[in-house]
This record gives structure tokens, sequence and C-alpha cells, in this order.
């Protein structure tokens, strides 16, 4: 993988990090349906500290949520440029077909069911999830099994 896809490997793994810390922490279920809805002082801090996403926030207040919707917001949000970038659709292909991107959402996926719970405890800001992530990936549990995942054809 190239430098510059594995930059915007992580560049798309965070916006997709920050899209599951807004529905972690937004969603709001309405009768059978669920919605995510930003408070106005919440909206004002997203645009503060996380103005590369504050579009995507703004993208999704209000707005009916499932799987596929989020899925169509992130990449909407993607291929619209974020954060100043635009990245080129075969870029963009290959981060998606990166083993490395792949090897990232499992890990992200894997750490946000088993700390769950503590995620829940209290309200943390993106930053703090993605410091919290950062931190556990560099246990050395996890570094071993990145390790061997990356030996593997």
């Amino acid at each position: 993988m190239t430098a510059e896809i594995e930059a915007a490997a992580g560049q798309v793994a965070d916006v997709i990090m920050f899209e599951n810390w807004l529905r972690f922490y937004f969603i709001s279920e309405e009768g059978d349906t669920l919605f995510i809805r930003l408070p106005e002082e919440a909206m004002e801090q997203i645009r503060q500290r996380c103005r590369a996403y504050s579009n995507l926030a703004a993208m999704l207040n209000n707005e009916e949520i499932d799987h596929q919707r989020s899925l169509k917001a992130v990449c909407a949000f993607i291929s619209g440029g974020f954060g100043g970038v635009t990245l080129p659709d075969a870029m963009l292909s290959g981060v998606f077909d990166s083993t490395n991107f792949q090897l990232e959402l499992q890990l992200f996926t894997y750490w946000l069911q088993n700390h769950e719970e503590k995620l829940d405890e209290r309200f943390m800001e993106f930053d703090e999830w993605q410091k919290a992530f950062a931190l556990w990936k560099d246990s050395d549990e996890v570094k071993g099994y990145i390790n061997a995942a990356k030996t593997v054809p």
C-alpha cells in the first residue's frame, strides 16, 4: 500500500469512527424508528472540536438512521471531500480494498463491541474515543494480533 493510500485509509477510518460515535451517543428511538438527534450545544461543540466532520454531523442530524442510511451518508461525505480533502475514486477504491483498512475496521468494531459498557458509563468526546482506541491498539495483545494478521497471506 502506498503511503498516500495508507494516509487516506486512516482518514476514512476516522470518518467511520466519527459516524459510529454519533450513533452511539446521539441516537434517539422514536417508536420503531431511530434518529440521530444532536442538540444545538452538541452541534456547536462538533463545529469547534471536530470541524472536519461537522458537515457529516449536520447531514445526519434529525435524520432517520439505519445501517444503509449510515453507509450512504458516510460514502457521500467521503466522496464529497472532507476536512478539505478530496480523494479520487481510484484512491478510494484502493483504500476500501486495502488490508490495513479492513483490519482497522475489524479492530474498531471489536473494540466498540467489547468496550460498549465502559463507553456508555459517561459521555466521551470524539477525541477521547480516538485516544482510547489508540491506547487499546497499542496493547501487547492487540499488537500481536495485528502483526499476526499482517503476516497471513
